[in-house]
């Protein structure tokens, strides 16, 4: 980079004239973006001279070869910006000039998809010299990439740990999997973990793999289940959240095995218990396996030195930019007191509010919120994809519905494929099979998988065009549009503020690198939040949740130990403690047991006095005398409030010694195991949830225990979800028309089918699969303590049913194929055997006549063809129904 140039740019930007001729630049390339909203309204704004388009070139020019990113940041948005406001060839040749110079050739590519000019000779050379530069060899072809993508490919050759920070759109996880992929493709042996926070984004990132490494998938296995492969390949990718890959260590040796290990969105090292669990098995896996290659990616953050710290890492190579290759907007939205018709568009900089235009429209603004940024989108979304953030998923459903009901219907292949696998698989009431037929949808986390990939697919093919979403594309999940809107800072129905940098995040959907160059972020009535977090972006430094609690709650954390430790034996006294706080005591105790507390008391980042490491150690130790918890147990379940984990393990010794194994040992769901069922889950509740179940009180608790059972057996037993939908949907339209004669029965409809995805999802696949694998573990340890290690082979380990939704051998078979739940338990409904291999099961399938497999949904048959799962005849028919 040129010294001379970032001196020169300085100077430019002290220029007041400067930024006048920048703001009416910006103010007509974004009108420009919005020219299908300007069709239906009376547009105003700056408006722009060709001399003005030429000195901002000069300057851009400039700043392209200046050090600072403010500077290469304004090139870019001058070369963007010019480009979309100007026809002229000289100007093309200019702008080709900057963005050459930038090294953002897919930025560049992608501008001349827009545009017919043709360049010079000299600047054809010198632009294909430099990209030339930049170009390297991916998956057999040749591959443009950013300035920052080719450093960051660049040092994936070396063997230190390294951390990449870059704003959302900036291509960084894309050449991370390349890297993954060429290294599974190029060694013998191989094996990698990928640590992913949400299950959306291990279904992402599985599919990824699966299609770039499909030419050596004999000897390789990706999988998101947290078992050894039965046909032991020489080659494995486990993509896993930290809980999966917790539960994989404690009944895997992987000592000496691990060659990669990368963390995606790695400031979920700060995520409370879970981040604790993040930073544990890290560490487990540094220690285990001293060649692993550490590799954290996090959007825009700092600090990865405290990670690299706190998981024994010394040494952390950073990668950061803050330069984004894509030109996002920031837009504030106004709204006239006297023109319910009028909307004023603001850009929103660090500076200032600098005016974009007016527009008035026919339709009239004076609406409730949600209605309000409704309209919004509906006016200044018609220009591309665009995402609606909703609170909560009660909010998506209601913000769909206000647009879906205000629009024509848009009726594709795509779209009514999409409508009647919901009917089929979720409910044939449910409002979101007739929101798609508007290209309209909601998402969030806590749907089915399968059915939130058919949303997606269908969104990025741009079928839909509005998907109202929640926090849930909040992490990783690549989602591109070309525009995003947002009325509030807040989550939830109490209006909890949201993490400045989730917002940036959620905001960073706006453009994505090779898909756009431009992405528009409109802010509502940005003017009268509560705070402004989107004015001027700040590099957020990560957390160590760990680090944070031991810290700033470190009488907290003693509390619960000498509680633990005076009140072990009395099950029914809990402290009532923070989540955060009884983990943070959890892995003190669970390191204590381990013997390595020192280490992780020890670290240089902790900031903790040693009077205050000897008080920790102390009250572990007293604590793990008085609770008698194993260190088996806690291997996996320290996170649990340790009284509870011993009140449990009082309970399964007294049944133990009177003979009720029938009563506490789990069994196959598959067989009629309501009772053992109920037993065990009210045990669950009771010591572990601290529920109340017996007499008048405990009334209304074991219903919702019995319910529970109910659900979770048919979960585990792989019985269709569109049945336990249709359960819920019966039962709460039956209560409502006891309770009250009003008829709304779509809303409680979608409530009902809401409601079920959350029990599925957070009490069903989370809660209890963390309390499922303690009982399993407690029970193991009474038995063997007892002397009747003869029983411990008929325990049947229900965490990972409850986690998969399968209970057989066949069914896991097909889940370890890559398949969802709902795929699975379709296929898993037609086979007759239940002891079926991974092998077996592709057998069985691919020797199905293609008359049966035509009558599956279109959403489950492009499923198996992404898995490869389907013969050449097979495609080439069920390609004719497409």
């Amino acid at each position: 980079m040129n010294t001379f140039a970032t001196e020169v740019a300085r100077d430019i930007r002290r220029e007041e004239a400067f930024w006048t001729d920048l703001a009416e630049l910006r103010a007509v390339g974004i009108r420009s973006t919005l020219s299908a909203a300007a069709q239906a309204a009376e547009v105003k704004g700056p408006e722009l001279e060709g001399a003005t388009v030429a000195r901002l070139l000069s300057s851009a020019s400039i700043f392209a070869q200046a050090n600072d990113e403010q500077s290469r940041d304004l090139a870019q948005q001058i070369a963007v910006f010019s480009s979309l406001a100007s026809n002229d060839e000289a100007v093309h040749q200019a702008v080709v000039h900057v963005m050459s110079d930038l090294g953002n050739f897919p930025g560049l590519n992608k501008l001349e998809q827009a545009t017919a000019a043709v360049e010079n000779f000299q600047a054809y050379m010198r632009r294909h010299l430099l990209e030339e530069i930049n170009t390297v060899e991916m998956a057999g072809k040749r591959v443009s990439l950013t300035e920052f993508q080719l450093d960051v490919w660049g040092s994936l050759k070396s063997s230190i740990a390294a951390a990449i920070s870059a704003p959302t759109s900036a291509g960084k996880s894309y050449v991370v999997l390349e890297h993954l992929c060429e290294r599974a493709i190029t060694e013998a042996n191989f094996t990698a973990l990928y640590i992913a926070p949400t299950r959306a984004l291990l279904t992402e990132i599985q599919g990824k793999l699966e299609k770039r490494l499909s030419q050596v998938s004999s000897e390789l296995r990706i999988t998101t289940i947290p078992v050894l492969d039965p046909s032991k390949r020489p080659k494995q990718i486990y993509v896993l959240t930290q809980e999966r890959v917790q539960l994989l260590l404690s009944t895997v040796d992987l000592s000496g095995v691990i060659d990669l290990v990368v963390v995606d969105e790695a400031q979920a090292m700060g995520d409370d218990s879970r981040g604790m669990i993040l930073q544990d098995v890290l560490e487990k896996i540094k220690i285990s396996n001293h060649n692993a290659r550490f590799l954290f990616l996090a959007p825009g953050a700092s600090g990865f030195q405290l990670i690299g710290d706190s998981v024994g890492l010394p040494e952390i190579e950073v990668k950061e930019t803050s330069l984004s290759p894509v030109v996002q907007n920031r837009i504030n939205v106004r709204f006239s007191m006297q023109n319910e018709n009028l909307v004023e568009l603001e850009l929103v900089t660090p500076k200032k509010l600098e005016t974009i235009g007016s527009y008035v429209f026919k339709r009239g603004f004076a609406l409730k919120e949600d209605a309000k940024l409704a309209a919004v989108a509906q006016e200044f979304g018609v220009s591309g994809r665009s995402l609606v953030y909703a609170t909560g998923a009660a909010n998506a459903e209601a913000l769909a519905g206000l647009i879906a009901l205000n629009r024509e219907s848009k009726t594709t292949e795509a779209l009514r494929e999409l409508s009647k696998f919901i009917k089929q698989h979720i409910h044939k009431d449910y409002s979101l099979a007739e929101y798609v037929l508007k290209g309209v949808a909601f998402h969030y986390g806590s749907m089915p998988s399968l059915l939130r990939e058919g949303i997606e697919d269908t969104f990025r093919k741009e079928d839909l065009d509005y998907l109202c979403c929640t926090t849930t594309l909040f992490q990783g999940v690549n989602l591109p549009a070309r525009n995003v809107f947002i009325d509030t800072p807040t989550r939830g129905n109490k209006g909890e503020p949201l993490d400045e940098a989730a917002l940036w995040n959620f905001a960073g959907r706006a453009g994505r690198l090779g898909e756009e160059v431009v992405g528009n972020v409109f802010l509502v009535n940005y003017e009268n939040w509560e705070s402004q977090p989107l004015t001027e972006r700040k590099p957020f430094s990560v957390k160590v949740a760990f680090k944070q609690t031991i810290e700033d709650e470190f009488e907290s954390v003693v509390k619960v130990l000498e509680f633990a430790a005076t009140e072990a034996q009395d099950g029914s006294v809990r402290l009532g403690t923070d989540e955060r706080i009884t983990a943070a005591a959890g892995l003190v105790l669970y390191r204590s047991a381990q013997g390595s507390l020192g280490a992780l008391l020890g670290r240089p980042s902790l900031q903790l006095t040693d009077a205050q490491k000897i008080t920790l150690k102390s009250s572990a130790e007293r604590a793990l005398l008085e609770l008698g918890l194993p260190e088996q147990v806690l291997t996996s379940s320290w996170m649990i409030d340790p009284i509870a984990l011993t009140s449990l393990l009082q309970r399964l010794r007294q049944g133990v010694k009177k003979g009720e194994f029938e009563k506490l040992i789990p069994v196959n769901p598959s067989s009629d195991s309501y009772k053992v069922y109920n037993g065990i889950i009210r045990r669950l509740y009771k010591h572990l949830g601290g529920l109340t179940l017996s007499g008048e009180e405990g009334q209304r608790a074991r219903g919702f225990v019995n319910h529970v059972t109910v659900t979770a057996l048919s979960w585990m037993r792989g019985e269709p979800l569109t049945q336990l939908v249709r359960e819920s949907v019966k039962y709460h339209l039956k209560k409502a028309s006891e309770a009250s004669k009003k008829n709304r029965n779509q809303a409680i409809i979608d409530a009902a089918i809401r409601n079920m995805f959350s029990l599925v999802e957070q009490t069903i696949r989370f809660r209890l699969v963390q309390w499922a694998k303690a009982y399993v573990d407690l029970l193991r340890f009474v038995l063997a303590e007892a002397g009747r290690s003869d029983l411990i082979g008929q325990v049947y380990d229900f965490s990972l049913a409850l986690e998969l939704g399968i209970s057989t051998e066949t069914g896991r078979s097909l889940v370890e194929l890559g398949l969802s739940r709902i795929t699975a338990s379709v296929i898993a409904s037609l086979i007759t055997d239940s002891s079926l291999t991974p092998e077996q099961v592709k057998e069985w399938i691919r020797n199905q006549p293609n008359v049966q497999l035509l009558q599956l949904s279109s959403l489950v048959i492009a499923e198996l063809r992404a898995k490869q799962l389907l013969t050449p005849e097979a495609e080439l028919e069920v390609g004719t129904e497409d």
